[in-house]
């Protein structure tokens, strides 16, 4: 059993998984349900070696490894959520599976050499600096916006560090697509899976997940849409199985 000692501002939340726990910080950037669901998206086999860019709490790292992961890389440059992650790795008792590096991702080069891993997660900053209301928290705005890293610098990165074949899942705004496909294939990634997510049914798709395939050919699987809420605003039961819950129904 393991004593979580929390510092000043923290809280710690339940994720469900394997009775994992996990310690977060309001005033730095939460998990939702776009992190549970790029975990749960790629299939992931026990050979790969996993890398997750911006870890941030650890939280994909974390269900990677219930989900099978038995080699997982969590990169991140807050010290703060750096701090956070390596608390949640040791918490949980995943230190034998996940290595918390604090460090810039654009600089994977001085780490680890071309080609070291099978499988990238990513959970990119989804906004542009410029577009829309930048919170004052560092944190949260760093999350938010490609203050540290680019687009383009999340797919040059995942290039350098997958092996040819190798795969990367990220979820993002599904208002971005073109933009995800376009410098994807710039830097090789071909996008093999593609499953748009969306609120309730009757609006518009809001996130979007993606697989590329490093040096893949072009064929591209569109699957089922995902939907998040039923009218009343409940999870519906596939995002329950997600979670590991069962319906009410």
């Amino acid at each position: 059993m393991t004593d979580w000692k929390l510092k000043e501002g923290e809280r710690l939340d339940d994720l469900v998984r394997d009775g994992m726990k996990l310690i977060q910080r309001p005033d730095q950037f939460c998990f939702s349900i776009d992190s549970v669901l790029l975990a749960h998206y790629p299939q992931i086999r026990a050979r790969d070696r996993i890398v997750d860019l911006g870890t941030g709490t650890g939280v994909i790292s974390l269900l990677a490894s219930a989900l099978g992961g038995k080699d997982i890389t969590a990169i991140e440059v807050n010290p703060v959520m750096a701090d956070l992650a390596r608390r949640n790795v040791s918490g949980n008792h995943k230190e034998g599976i996940i290595h918390v590096l604090e460090a810039d991702y654009r600089e994977a080069g001085k780490y680890f050499p071309s080609g070291s891993f099978s499988l990238v997660f990513v959970n990119p900053p989804y906004r542009e600096v410029g577009s829309g209301r930048m919170s004052e928290s560092h944190g949260i705005a760093s999350a938010s916006y490609e203050l540290n890293a680019t687009l383009e610098e999340v797919f040059k990165t995942s290039q350098y560090l997958l092996k040819y074949g190798g795969r990367m899942a990220m979820v993002h705004r599904a208002d971005r697509l073109a933009d995800l496909i376009s410098i994807g294939r710039k830097y090789g990634m071909e996008p093999k899976r593609l499953r748009l997510i969306y609120a309730r049914k009757g609006h518009h798709a809001v996130r979007v997940l993606l697989e590329w395939k490093y040096g893949g050919h072009a064929e591209l699987a569109i699957e089922p849409p995902l939907l998040l809420h039923h009218p009343d605003g409940s999870y519906t039961d596939e995002v329950l199985a997600i979670y590991g819950k069962e319906s009410n129904e």
